[in-house]
């Protein structure tokens, strides 16, 4: 798999798929696991909380089972326990610009920490470009009351992931025309894929599309939501050659009807961001056409073994 595809399902996976501890907890360590922890920096400064922290195996090529994941807290510290005694890869970032430790987002360059029963690997102290972080919660201009706007917040803030679901449910519940629920569902897809709940994040993946249904991240996400969970590959690459045509119109798309969130940005801004929206969307769907010849192969080489 070409780098750029490899980084990029590396980068989805550390949002998307949490198969084995997926909430950081206190407590005892489960037999056999142990524990690693590091500070995050931001390049030139400035806030270092809710930057996501997993690792994968060095055994994992193409990154397809993230281990832990977890989020830094204000001074930039992060925790991963439970981790399975082995050799990992530490990554950290946002989906579209991943960093591996010691620092880069080529693999190629990462360090393998090691991972003990009952011990700590320490000091995984590393630098991320400063958009890494978790995007921070939207305008106050897009909430009815003032109360809508403090509980979106406080479900977009709360580290504790389970939490998390939790208090987006109750905004989907307390709030049903609310135009934040968008990113309350992007969240959601992420959650309850990296909770092993395929079926649950692909509801909400469909109705984040239904009420954004040409918006390019949103459509690359489900895609990429229904690939990883290779529930419907079928869906996925409807998604996926939506999300191409749709940032294909966004070249010819007038100040007047860019969406909301896009119309404060000049149009340097604005070029750069259909060129990065078409080149996700592109790539997106040449991974989801990777993922469905890969799997036809092993279907047909699991029903050649039978006979």
């Amino acid at each position: 798999m070409p780098r750029y595809f490899r980084a990029s399902f590396i980068a989805l996976c550390i949002a998307l798929c949490a198969n084995h501890v997926f909430a950081q907890t206190t407590g005892r360590l489960a037999p056999g696991t142990g524990i690693i922890t590091g500070t995050i920096q931001m390049d030139g400064g400035g806030s270092v909380a809710g930057v996501r922290v997993a690792v994968i195996s060095v055994e994992d090529t193409i990154g397809a089972n993230l281990i832990s994941l977890s989020e830094t807290d204000a001074s930039g510290h992060f925790r991963l326990t439970d981790v399975p005694q082995g050799h990992y890869y530490v990554v950290a970032g946002r989906v579209s610009s991943f960093t591996y430790f010691p620092g880069g987002t080529d693999r190629t360059a990462a360090k393998e920490v090691i991972v003990e029963p009952a011990r700590t690997a320490a000091n995984i102290n590393f630098k991320v470009p400063a958009d890494s972080r978790r995007p921070p919660p939207v305008s106050n201009t897009q909430a009815k009351s003032a109360s809508e706007f403090a509980d979106y917040q406080r479900a977009s803030n709360e580290h504790n992931i389970f939490t998390r679901i939790k208090l987006l449910l109750s905004f989907e519940k307390n709030y049903p025309q609310s135009l934040l629920l968008p990113g309350a569902y992007e969240d959601l897809v992420d959650l309850y894929i990296a909770k092993g709940d395929p079926s649950t994040a692909m509801k909400y993946g469909d109705k984040l599309v239904e009420l954004e249904p040409d918006d390019v991240r949103a459509l690359v996400k489900v895609s990429q939501a229904y690939g990883l969970a290779q529930i419907n590959l079928r869906e996925a690459r409807r998604y996926a050659e939506k999300a191409v045509a749709s940032a294909a119109k966004l070249k010819t798309v007038s100040y007047s009807v860019r969406p909301l969130a896009y119309r404060g940005y000049n149009e340097v801004q604005w070029a750069s961001l259909i060129a990065e929206l078409n080149a996700s969307a592109k790539g997106n769907l040449e991974w989801v056409n990777q993922v469905i010849v890969w799997n036809q192969k092993t279907l047909n080489a699991a029903l050649r073994s039978r006979h």
